[in-house]
């Protein structure tokens, strides 16, 4: 491994610039995924007052961008006000959503609240993503969560800025190109992959539901082939694709231009709230990286001290293991994803899920750039 005199994110003010927000453990279905089993409305939610008082300390602490979401966020009452307060404070608000109550009035509420952006899951063709987010009854005869969600598709494009979010899993991987094109036909903007993590439901099928890692290398040959077409949707990849591979600029290059993975960004430029009022850096983490609780404590003292975001404000390099141990790019890289590393195999400091382990020889290579 190669040493790093001192890491890019030590050179960065902390500040939560990004805010994942759970307003709700409500949600009209029972995704098989789902990471924090959502289904009804948990008794701690933080009642629209304290959120509200949440949203001023957010503008406080500097943060930039919210994500609303749950559970389903159209489920929360009074996510009007909320999502209004957000922007009045100078904040940017994109709503999550599984698209089954966004009719026109919800979405001419989202439009009068301000929100910006609008992004909706999509977890394969029809009869798999039909298969993956699931109904909590029979509905006989009701539109299937597919239809509904591509309703909402058709009814925000052109209206509002769309992201489509896709969850990779081995029901829907040979599935992508597909979904793409079907995408491509109803004008969604943006499209998110990202991997499923096993963690909440997730861990509860007979049969593996999270990729084997030797998949990741088709996925990240088909992100860079679709991204060269030119065509919309322009493709974003989450967090825990990866690492520091020879398609390591291709796959972090944004529309606003070239990226690098320099590792978990939680804890320092970015925070979460739980459903339940739980702090933590990052969305996608469990209950293990809880940093605070704001029935109990503000928001600005729980930021403010950083030895509880240790996993990212105290990372050492010289406790990698494994392959990241090894490799070259592990003290920048810090091990990819720390929820996938953590949730795959218990520690952060090692990666089972990364690009770069499964990489041929003969790929082409920017690894000379790390």
């Amino acid at each position: 491994m190669r040493a790093v005199a001192q890491h890019p994110l030590d050179l960065v003010s902390r500040a939560p610039r990004t805010c994942v927000w759970e307003i709700t453990g409500a949600c009209n279905l029972r995704c098989v995924h789902c990471e924090n089993r959502s289904g009804d409305a948990h008794p701690r939610e933080l009642s629209l007052e304290r959120m509200l008082e949440v949203a001023e300390e957010l503008r406080q602490l500097g943060c930039r961008m919210v994500d609303l979401t749950g559970g389903e966020p159209l489920m929360r009452r009074g996510w009007q006000r909320l999502a209004r307060r957000l922007r009045e404070l100078g904040l940017r608000v994109a709503l999550v959503s599984n698209g089954l109550l966004l009719d026109d009035d919800a979405l001419s509420e989202a439009v009068d609240a301000g929100v910006e952006l609008f992004s909706i899951s999509v977890d394969g063709l029809q009869p798999v993503h039909d298969r993956t987010r699931v109904w909590p009854r029979a509905r006989a005869g009701a539109p299937s969560p597919f239809e509904l969600a591509m309703a909402a598709v058709d009814r925000v494009a052109g209206r509002l800025p769309l992201r489509v979010i896709t969850q990779i899993n081995r029901q829907n991987v040979h599935q992508l190109r597909e979904l793409w094109e079907l995408l491509c036909a109803h004008g969604v903007d943006r499209w998110q992959l990202q991997l499923a993590v096993p963690e909440g439901r997730a861990l509860d099928h007979d049969e593996p539901y999270v990729i084997d890692p030797r998949e990741l290398l088709g996925i990240a040959d088909f992100v860079v082939e679709t991204r060269g077409s030119g065509r919309a949707p322009f493709i974003d990849i989450s967090n825990t694709l990866g690492y520091f591979s020879g398609h390591e600029l291709a796959l972090r290059t944004r529309t606003t231009g070239p990226g690098l993975w320099l590792g978990c960004q939680g804890g320092i430029r970015s925070v979460a709230i739980t459903y339940a009022g739980k702090v933590r850096g990052c969305s996608a983490m469990p209950a293990a990286f809880d940093a605070g609780d704001l029935h109990t404590e503000s928001l600005a003292r729980i930021w403010g001290d950083a030895e509880r975001f240790a996993f990212s404000t105290r990372f050492d390099p010289a406790l990698l293991t494994g392959a990241c141990a090894r490799c070259e790019a592990g003290a920048i890289c810090r091990a990819g994803c720390t929820a996938m590393a953590y949730c795959v195999g218990g520690s952060i400091y090692e990666n089972r899920h990364c690009l770069r382990l499964v990489e041929p020889p003969t790929a082409p290579d920017a690894r000379a750039e790390t």
